[in-house]
């Protein structure tokens, strides 16, 4: 772009537009396996700067590509102009009207963020994408998506009112039936579709449920002057949409899934056509290759669990929703005894978690280790869902031909499968094989009259065959539609309608020859699942899953709306740097892109356990930072973080005038200039009594009735918070256990591991372990800090020390510890019984304990517990504490504290994470307790 373009957009546009590097590579990529560096990038707040923006655009010659949440999987979002992004401010939520059951919603709005809005209205929309956390509606309108639910609800298309559009030419226009605006567009609609009537029924048939790629003649002709019908599906090569008014349907009364096993996936394919009669909500699909991705991740851990795949695996499975009346309809399924076995699914938990499998689809097959992953090229074909066993028994024909292995899931009861063959797009012979099934697909949907593109778009990936799918006259009637709305071939060019600029072969984002070269050699083994810092880097696919606006992953994008803020947007940074596409070009350490990934990350490791794909930020971070600090140099700040451990037991010695020093406020100035620290974070005082000489001089009592436990106490709790440690104490001998402290134990070397500084995180783990060597096997380690105990059970065997799988193993939270002991001997304490509510914040690294956390505080007489819907406090150990990342820290914290206001006076809030309770003390005027706490005053007096 040259500077009279960027003067142009600038001062024609009051609007927010960023030419640098660092934004121009962020939306380089979507979900697709494609990959162009836009121009520029722009961020409309209202019609009047998006308008204001196109024009300018349009003027200066430059193409504009409409883009939402960027998940889509063609490359429709992709292109050399400006694109426009239409997800980040606009975001509002109109109106709503029961009576009319309309709503009217901004582009950007979330999908589940409407139904959550509608909820309580009882009402939700209709269409429901398997992205539903992070899927815009005006995206969702651009590839009339439809999702699982297509049988009953339809695609987006049927519930759009009406829509308000910015044409190529900056005007802004409202499309609506009998609408007076778009008068020459209606009129060339009008003459195409007519004129084409016999061809349009010829080549778009009814009886397809999803939708037919490109626009939607057929629609028109059934619903004439509605433009909205053409706009919806169009994937902005029309206009770009500002907002729509929209139709919103009844929540079902009832609700319940038949899940049905079986031995192959022709068998269930064909159970899929015999269920139509009992007019389901949904049957979707689930193959083998897809389920076996979920073994290990704790994430679809009780999924499994539920569904008996460990104990009774199968080959497929069939997912049946019922709305209403659901006990007649389950009957009725189980009376046909299909597949192996059945299960009725009827509470709203168990639903949730079974659909978690369906919808972590894409992510969880791209997750499969190796470079071969399963590809997004033909995994939007739809056939009538009584074609289905047939074209995929002559899909699965053509793959074996080409000898790919392929994944089959989806919406077997819409007719389509997302079928994903596994291939290399390093290797040019497996891009020469994607071309291959490409084409065959193309020949072999034109002959059963199926769709190319159903609901995922038509994008980069298969334009170049729609003329064979609809027919050079369809796509000339297409062309003049496209002339009538975009005479300039501004909005989106090349998309839909070829003209050669693009291939589905083209553009790839790692295609062949691609290789990642490192200028710096990694130390971490990527244990848990990729064994590898490039292979780790690369599962992230863009799905796109970090930019949900729930808890827990990515903290940092709900609260900022930017994209280098989640998880998606730190990979692609980070593969911009290595690959040399930085600011600095190859001298990555210098680069702007690798400095906000790696600063704004928390380290939380919501991604490790969140991300179907399981990128591990963290541990990216982690190597990252070390190759820096090997290459030039550790910051003052990173090695006096890493080393608080030295610093923690001289202040602890004088803690009196170490306190009161650190309460001045030119030192608190000073030492942010010297070691970045916020002179506005309250930093933790030191205790005037160490645990460990409290813990050497106590008053022991009989001894162990149950056993011995090894108590780690960690740094905070030795020199900060000994007041944690001494109720632990006090709980674990009342639970009849002998606690021992490790005699010369260092640091578990967690703020070391977290500044990069990976060569003291050995050292301190190495020694840790031997000391470790000599205890009792049947003595258990047990942690009040969640980070030190991650640091034993996952990254002391990423450090690759010996012994540390061994020693995981004996490792375990004190929550998860008293509960197991409490699950055995429930009146092993005769708790005392007290009032008031208590409120449950699960530490990060252990998310999936907090269900565990809940049952414990709830065996305490007369509390209510209530477990947080919460993400990241924001704290992150040392993140909150630098005066660069602050503000960034107490946003993060916004959505907890929310949860925690309004709360009744005297609630407590448990944490067990120091770094937790630090935030939130400094943030409310809340009551902030370890659980070991809480259990403490909770004993019977002595």
């Amino acid at each position: 772009m040259t500077s009279t373009q960027q003067q142009a957009l600038l001062s024609a546009a009051n609007c927010e537009v960023a030419f640098d590097n660092l934004t121009r590579q962020l939306y380089a990529t979507d979900a697709s396996i494609y990959q162009i560096v836009p121009a520029a990038v722009a961020f409309p707040r209202n019609a009047r700067q998006a308008s204001a923006i196109i024009k300018a655009a349009a003027e200066a010659g430059l193409s504009v590509i409409p883009r939402g949440a960027g998940t889509g999987l063609t490359g429709g979002a992709l292109g050399d102009g400006v694109v426009v992004d239409f997800a980040r401010y606009l975001r509002a939520i109109r109106r709503f009207d029961p009576e009319t059951r309309t709503v009217e919603v901004e582009a950007g709005v979330v999908l589940d963020e409407l139904n959550a809005f509608l909820r309580p209205h009882g009402f939700c929309f209709g269409p429901d994408v398997a992205t539903s956390d992070r899927a815009t509606l005006g995206g969702m309108i651009a590839n009339n998506s439809s999702g699982a639910r297509a049988p009953l609800y339809g695609t987006t298309a049927d519930y759009v009112v009406a829509l308000e559009v910015v044409l190529a030419d900056g005007k802004v226009r409202r499309a609506e039936p009998g609408g007076e605006d778009l008068p020459t567009q209606r009129r060339v609609a009008d003459e195409v579709v007519q004129f084409h009537s016999l061809r349009i029924q010829e080549r778009m048939p009814p009886g397809l449920i999803k939708r037919w790629p490109g626009y939607a003649l057929d629609r028109y002709g059934q619903r004439p002057g509605d433009l909205t019908q053409l706009i919806c599906g169009s994937e902005g090569t029309l206009a770009g949409i500002i907002s729509a008014v929209l139709r919103v349907v009844p929540l079902p009364r009832e609700k319940a899934l038949g899940v049905l096993f079986f031995d192959s996936m022709m068998e269930a394919l064909e159970a899929a056509v015999c269920l139509q009669d009992l007019r389901p909500a949904a049957i979707e699909h689930l193959d083998r290759l897809l389920l076996d991705q979920t073994r290990g991740q704790p994430a679809f851990e009780l999924a499994r669990r539920l569904l008996g795949l460990d104990e009774e695996p199968c080959e497929s499975l069939l997912v049946v929703e019922f709305f209403d009346e659901v006990e007649e309809k389950l009957a009725a399924l189980e009376r046909r005894r299909l597949g192996r076995r059945c299960r009725a699914v009827r509470q709203e938990r168990a639903m949730a978690l079974v659909w978690s499998l369906r919808k972590a689809g894409l992510s969880l097959l791209t997750s499969r280790k190796g470079p071969a992953k399963p590809t997004t090229i033909i995994e939007d074909t739809a056939v009538r869902p009584e074609q289905l066993p047939a074209y995929v028994t002559e899909l699965r024909g053509l793959l074996d031909e080409l000898g790919l292995e392929a994944s089959f899931y989806g919406h077997a009861g819409s007719g389509l499968l997302h079928v994903r063959p596994v291939l290399d797009l390093h290797r040019a012979e497996d891009v020469r094989r994607l071309r291959q099934v490409a084409e065959g697909v193309a020949r072999l949907v034109a002959r059963f009259g199926g769709s190319l593109a159903a609901e995922h778009g038509v994008g980069i990936a298969r334009t170049e065959f729609m003329a064979q799918q609809l027919g050079e006259d369809l796509l000339q009637a297409m062309r003049e539609i496209k002339r009538a709305f975009d005479p300039h071939q501004v909005l989106n060019p090349g998309k839909i309608l070829p003209d050669g600029r693009y291939a589905c072969d083209t553009h790839l984002r790692q295609g062949p020859g691609y290789e990642l070269r490192l200028p710096f050699t990694p130390v971490l083994a990527f244990a848990a699942r990729d064994e590898s810092f490039v292979a780790n880097l690369e599962q992230c696919n863009g799905c796109g899953g970090c930019r949900k606006l729930a808890p827990t992953m990515c903290p940092t994008f709900p609260v900022t709306g930017w994209e280098a803020l989640s998880t998606r947007g730190r990979a692609n940074l980070i593969r911009a740097a290595l690959e040399g596409r930085g600011s600095a070009g190859r001298e990555i350490w210098g680069s702007e892109e690798l400095q906000v990934a790696l600063e704004t990350c928390l380290g939380c490791r919501a991604c490790a356990v969140e991300c179907p794909s399981n990128v591990n930020m963290a541990l990216l971070k982690a190597e990252l930072l070390h190759g820096r600090h090997r290459a030039v140099g550790m910051p003052r700040a990173a090695r006096w973080i890493s080393r608080v451990d030295q610093w923690a037991p001289w202040g602890a010695r004088f803690a009196g005038v170490a306190n009161t020093v650190l309460e001045w406020g030119w030192v608190r100035v000073a030492m942010e200039k010297v070691v970045g620290l916020s002179a506005r974070r309250p930093l933790p005082a030191f205790a005037r009594q160490r645990f460990d000489d409290w813990f050497a001089r106590r008053r022991r009592i009989g001894g162990p009735r149950r056993g011995r436990v090894l108590l780690w106490d960690d740094t905070f709790v030795r020199y900060h918070e000994p007041a944690v440690g001494m109720a632990a104490v006090a709980v674990l001998e009342a639970l009849g256990y002998e606690v021992q402290l490790l005699r010369g134990r260092a640091c578990c070397g967690r703020p070391a591991f977290s500044q990069g500084d990976l060569d003291r995180a050995r050292e301190l783990g190495r020694r840790n372990l031997a000391l470790l060597q000599g205890l009792a096997a049947e003595t258990p380690v047990v942690f009040l800090e969640p980070s030190c105990f991650t640091m034993f059970t996952e990254d002391y065997r990423e450090l690759r020390l010996p012994g540390a799988e061994a020693m995981a193993e004996r490792c375990v939270l004190f929550e998860a510890f008293v509960e197991r002991v409490l699950e055995r001997h429930p009146d092993a304490v005769p708790w005392r019984r007290d009032g008031g509510l208590v409120l449950i914040h699960a530490h990060c690294h252990v998310k999936r304990w907090g269900v565990v956390m809940e049952r414990l505080a709830r065996r305490l007489p007369g509390r209510t517990v209530r477990l947080l819907d919460s993400g990241c406090c924001g704290m992150a150990g040392a993140f909150g504490a630098m005066a660069s990342t602050y503000d960034l820290s107490v946003r993060v914290a916004e959505p907890l504290l929310e949860q925690l206001e309004h709360t009744p006076f005297g609630t407590v809030l448990v944490a067990s994470g120091t770094s937790c309770r630090q935030q939130v003390a400094h943030l409310t005027s809340m009551r902030v307790l370890h659980m070991a706490q809480l259990l403490a005053e909770a004993l019977p007096e002595a």
